[in-house]
Order: C-alpha cells, then structure tokens, then sequence
C-alpha cells in the first residue's frame, strides 16, 4: 500500500507533471492522511535555557548545494531542531506532535513534526525513523510582512537564487522549484522523473528517484503586485526517507530475531 505524508500544516505542496503550474498552499486543518496515525500532541512544557553561543543550524557539505532552511537540514534530531530555532528567533512558540507513518510490508515508524510559530512566522519540520533515532526529512517556512514592511518580490527571488540556484518558474508565475536526482544533479522539467520528484509528499512503500525538491511561492501584495505579502519556502529530501525507511525496517527485523531466539532457546512452554 502507498504510504504518504502529506503537509497538511504548513505551506505549500508543488506537485504534479513536469510543466509545472500546479502549485497550491495547503491548509486542511484537520485533516490527518490515512496512512498517518496521530499518537498524541506532545503536552506543552516551558522550553529548556540553550546556550546559543553553542549551537550552530547545519548546511550542505562545501561544494554541494544548499540543502537547508535557516540552518535545519535532513539529519538532524528533534533537540537539534528546538535549539536552532530558540536561537534563531526567541519568540518562537515550539510545538510538536508525535505520530506513526506506515512501513512496506506492514508495521510502522514513529513520525514527530516539530513546528514554530511567532504570528508572523512559521517553520514546520517532519522527522522520521527507528524509535529514538528519528531525523529531519523536510522543513518548511512561511513569513508573513504586516503593512509598510512588505518586501520587493524581485528582492526576495534574487536571495533565493543566490543560495539555491536558479528555479524552474512559469512565465508570469510567482513560484519555483528546483529538482535534483539521486547523483546530485539538476532535473529538467522534461525528465521523465520530474514529476513525481517535484512533490513534497512523502512516499515510503518504494525509493524515489531524487535526492531532494526545493519550492517556493510568493504572496504578492493586492494593491502593489511588486511587493510581497508573505512569502513560502520548502525542502524535502526523498533520499533521507528513504534512509529512514530502510533504517526502521532494520530495526523492525532486529526485534524479529531477537525474538525468534528468545523463542528458541525457551522454548513456548506448551
């Protein structure tokens, strides 16, 4: 069966076939994919004192592309998170949730999102994995200008193309992505993986042909299109779910034998 985590708190989700224009922001509030199984929203408690002068956000090994957003990368932990964050930005209010996402072949791994928000900025990040040894997998982020600080959408495509590299965008369109396979290297939008690679829905039962999607989509202003209203940034890397899956799966095993030796040298006692 597929199994698929789909951002349903967050920004946005640019899906679909290669010629692009089918980006949409997604907010169902509410509404749980199938494949995930809500545990329990972690109860709130005041965030522990961080010594920031000892944390440092995480980025891509020197000459690879830029991988993260505000420092938070595929890999890291949960705690590694929560300290970016406070640091980064002390009006955060961290939040997380832990779930389960289903495994091939049955069985499941623990999921925890840990989101922030200060009322004008919000970072989601999913991670995945063995219990205890859950990691990033994707992040995303959505600033939002009050009136009279509205940001130059030009502006803010120039800083991102200075980080990421160029986008594939649509003429007259406010949005971009960027596509990379399994190697490394860029995908085109005629490349018969495009498509599904382009997503930021998670998919566990098979190994995506990708390394990672970066997208983005800007909020122009109603009464001047040349200004931002808010602007959505996100990162997905399929290649580190697919990581995760196979390490939960192993683990999954690992419990198995143990058992099964366990059985083995006790016997059933029938």
């Amino acid at each position: 069966m597929r199994s698929e985590m789909i951002l349903w708190g967050g920004l946005l989700v640019l899906s679909g076939c290669g010629g692009g224009g089918d980006n949409a922001t997604e907010a169902a509030n509410g509404g749980v994919p199938a494949e995930v199984v809500d545990v329990a929203a972690a109860p709130a408690v005041a965030a522990p004192k961080v010594d920031c002068d000892t944390v440092k956000g995480q980025t891509a090994p020197e000459g690879q592309p830029a991988d993260d957003i505000m420092g938070i990368r595929q890999g890291m932990t949960a705690e590694q998170v929560r300290n970016v964050l406070q640091c980064k930005n002390a009006s955060f209010a961290i939040n997380s949730r832990n779930s389960t996402v289903s495994l091939p072949g049955g069985g499941s791994m623990p999921r925890v999102d840990v989101y922030a928000d200060t009322g004008l900025e919000k970072v989601n990040v999913w991670l995945v994995g063995p219990a205890g040894q859950e990691r990033v997998v994707h992040v995303d982020r959505r600033t939002e200008y009050t009136a009279g600080k509205e940001l130059p959408v030009d502006s803010i495509e120039k800083e991102l193309a200075a980080k990421y590299g160029g986008f594939d965008t649509q003429a007259g369109g406010r949005w971009g992505r960027i596509v990379r396979s399994r190697d490394g290297q860029r995908i085109t939008q005629d490349n018969s993986s495009y498509g599904q690679c382009a997503s930021h829905n998670i998919t566990t039962d098979r190994v995506m042909p990708c390394l990672n999607v970066v997208s983005y989509e800007i909020g122009a202003n109603n009464q001047n299109p040349a200004l931002a209203s808010n602007f959505n940034v996100a990162i997905t890397s399929q290649a580190a779910v697919a990581e995760m899956t196979q390490a939960a799966q192993a683990q999954q095993g690992a419990a198995v034998e143990a058992a099964r030796d366990a059985v083995n040298k006790q016997g059933l006692g029938l």
